[in-house]
C-alpha cells in the first residue's frame, strides 16, 4: 500500500473546542492511518493538556475511546492503534522529560511537571508505561539529590503517584512490598528536612497519606475479606512492614476522607 502523504489536519482545536472530539478524530485517523499522523494527533493532545492541565483526565479519555473503538483502523505497517499509542507516547515522554533547572515555577509552565501529570494518566489508562516513567518516580524519591532539582523531582514523582499510584506499583501481594518501600522513602524525604517549599511539603504529605491508606485498605481486604486468611499471607504482611501502618491509618483516615483522590 502506498503511504498516505497528505498533511494531517491540526487537531489541537478539536481537543479544545468539541465536547466529544472522538468521532471526528476517528474519521481523521481512518483517513490518515500512518504513524506520523498518529504522532501529530498525540502532540496536539499534549498541547491541549498543557494549555489546560485540569482537563488532563478528560482529554486522555478521548485517546482511550479512540484506542478501544471497534472501528479503530490498523495503522500502515500492520500495527494496531493501541501499539502506536504506546510507542509514540513513550517516545514523547522521553523527549519531554528533560529537566529545566532554570524554571523554578511549580505549575503548568513547567514542562517536567506537566509531563509527570501526563505520565500519571497514561499509567492510569494503560496507554503506555516505560522504564523512564518508573525511573523518574524513583529519582524523585531519592533524598540526596542536588538542591536545585530536588523539589522538582519529588513533586513530579508525587504527581504520578497521586494520579494513580495503584497502577504504577504492582497490584495484589507484590503491591504491599512496593508501596511500603515508596511510603518509607516519602517519609525519609519529609524527615530529612530538605524540602522547603510549602506546596511541595503539602503534596508530599498527601502522597504519603494516600500510599499508607491504600496499604491499610489492602491489608484489611487480604486479612478479613475472605473466610480463611491463611497464615502465609499474614506472615508476608508482617514481614513487609505493612502492619506498622495500621495505627497511623486509624488516625489519618479522617483526613483522607476529605481529600478527593480519584479512582
Amino acid at each position: 500500500m502506498i503511504e498516505n502523504m497528505e498533511p494531517f489536519p491540526k487537531t489541537k482545536e478539536l481537543f479544545s473546542s468539541l465536547s466529544d472530539p472522538t468521532p471526528t478524530l476517528l474519521k481523521l485517523i481512518k483517513a490518515h492511518p500512518t504513524e506520523v499522523a498518529v504522532r501529530e494527533l498525540l502532540i496536539s493532545y499534549i498541547e491541549a493538556v498543557e494549555d489546560n492541565p485540569s482537563r488532563a483526565h478528560e482529554l486522555t479519555s478521548v485517546l482511550v475511546a479512540l484506542r478501544d473503538s471497534p472501528d479503530a483502523p490498523t495503522i500502515q505497517g500492520g500495527s494496531s492503534l493501541t501499539e502506536v499509542f504506546h510507542d509514540e507516547l513513550d517516545s514523547l515522554h522521553a523527549e519531554e522529560s528533560v529537566l529545566d533547572k532554570h524554571n523554578k515555577t511549580f505549575g503548568p509552565t513547567n514542562t517536567y511537571l506537566i509531563n509527570s501529570l501526563l505520565s500519571g494518566v497514561w499509567f492510569k489508562y494503560n496507554l503506555t508505561s516505560s522504564r523512564m516513567q518508573y525511573s523518574n518516580i524513583e529519582d524523585g524519591l531519592i533524598v540526596n539529590h542536588d538542591l536545585s532539582i530536588r523539589q522538582l523531582l519529588l513533586i513530579g514523582a508525587c504527581i504520578q503517584l497521586l494520579t494513580n499510584g495503584s497502577k504504577i506499583v504492582p497490584t495484589g501481594e507484590p503491591f504491599i512490598r512496593s508501596a511500603d518501600e515508596v511510603a518509607t522513602k516519602l517519609k525519609s524525604q519529609r524527615s530529612a528536612g530538605r524540602i522547603k517549599g510549602l506546596n511541595a511539603l503539602k503534596l508530599l504529605d498527601v502522597c504519603q497519606l494516600l500510599i499508607q491508606y491504600k496499604l491499610n485498605s489492602l491489608f484489611n481486604s487480604l486479612l478479613f475479606c475472605t473466610p480463611k486468611a491463611d497464615s502465609r499471607k499474614k506472615m508476608m504482611l508482617i514481614m513487609s512492614g505493612s502492619c506498622s501502618f495500621r495505627l497511623s491509618m486509624m488516625r489519618s483516615k479522617n483526613k483522607l476522607d476529605k481529600i478527593d483522590m480519584g479512582s
